[in-house]
C-alpha cells in the first residue's frame, strides 16, 4: 500500500502547500502543485500517436522498468519505484514491479522531481537547442561541477514509412529514430546546446579557451568522444 500512496503522491498533488513562485528558463514551470496536476493530466491524456502498423524499433532505449530513486520536491521517496524512460514520449512511466509490462503512471514533469536510475540522475529541464526555439525535457547529467553541468538528451522521433516512386530511390518501413544531443549550463543558467567537436566547444566556451586548449595538451585529446568532453568539464570546472 505505501507504494501505491507514495505513487498517488507523485502523480497527484498537495493542494495545501501552494507556492507563489513564478516560471524560470530552467525552472520550466512554477511550484504550484496545481499547476502540476493539470501538467500530469495532460501528459496522461494528450501522448503522441503514432499509426498501428508494423513499426521497426520501439519508443524505449531499454523495455524493461529499472528500480530508481525519486526526489519529490526535495523528499526522498523511500519505497521501491521501478521506470521506464519512453524516449518518444518524453515521458518517465513508473511500475511497483520491474515485470510490469505496461503503465499508465508517469512521474510528473517538473524541475523539482527527479529520478537516478542505475547511477545516473534525470532532470526535467528547460534547454535551448541551436536555432530552434526553447524547450522542456528530460536531461541526463552527465557531470556536475562548481560552475558546468554538461547533459545528455537522448530521444526518439517517429518517422512514417515511405515508399520508392522510382527504381532510383529506396522504401522505408515506419520507424523510431535516435537521437543524441548535448547541452551545458555556467552558473546553473540556460542550458545551450554543444556538438562534441574542437571547434565547436572553442566556440561555445570562448572565456575559457586557455583552459580548454591546456587539456587538449595535457590529455593530447582532440575532444571528439564523449569521455574526453566530460573529462574537459571537470578540468575547466577546478
Amino acid at each position: 500500500m505505501k507504494f501505491y500512496q507514495h505513487t498517488i503522491l507523485l502523480l497527484l498533488c498537495n493542494f495545501s502547500t501552494l507556492s507563489s513562485q513564478g516560471n524560470s528558463f530552467n525552472g520550466v514551470q512554477s511550484d504550484l502543485r496545481l499547476v502540476d496536476l493539470y501538467e500530469n493530466i495532460k501528459n496522461k491524456i494528450g501522448k503522441k500517436t503514432y499509426s498501428n502498423q508494423k513499426i521497426k524499433g520501439t519508443p524505449y532505449f531499454e523495455k524493461t522498468f529499472k528500480l530508481a530513486e525519486v526526489e519529490y520536491f526535495g523528499e526522498l521517496i523511500t519505497d521501491k519505484i521501478y521506470i521506464r524512460f519512453n524516449a518518444y514520449n518524453d515521458e518517465m512511466e513508473i511500475a511497483s514491479s520491474p515485470l510490469t509490462k505496461s503503465s499508465d503512471n508517469i512521474l510528473i514533469k517538473n524541475n523539482k522531481v527527479f529520478c537516478i536510475i542505475e547511477g545516473k540522475t534525470y532532470r526535467y529541464l528547460g534547454f535551448k537547442e541551436d536555432n530552434q526555439p526553447p524547450a522542456v525535457g528530460y536531461l541526463k547529467e552527465l557531470f556536475k561541477g562548481k560552475l558546468f553541468s554538461f547533459y545528455e538528451r537522448k530521444f526518439k522521433v517517429y518517422m512514417q514509412a515511405t515508399v520508392a516512386r522510382t527504381s532510383l530511390e529506396r522504401s522505408f518501413p515506419a520507424r523510431f529514430v535516435e537521437k543524441i544531443q548535448y547541452y551545458y549550463s555556467v552558473n546553473n543558467g540556460e542550458i545551450n546546446q554543444i556538438k562534441l567537436s574542437k571547434k565547436n566547444i572553442l566556440y561555445k566556451l570562448k572565456p575559457h579557451s586557455s583552459s580548454i586548449k591546456q587539456f587538449m595538451e595535457k590529455k593530447n585529446s582532440k575532444l571528439k568522444s564523449l569521455k574526453d568532453v566530460v573529462e574537459m568539464f571537470n578540468f575547466i570546472d577546478q
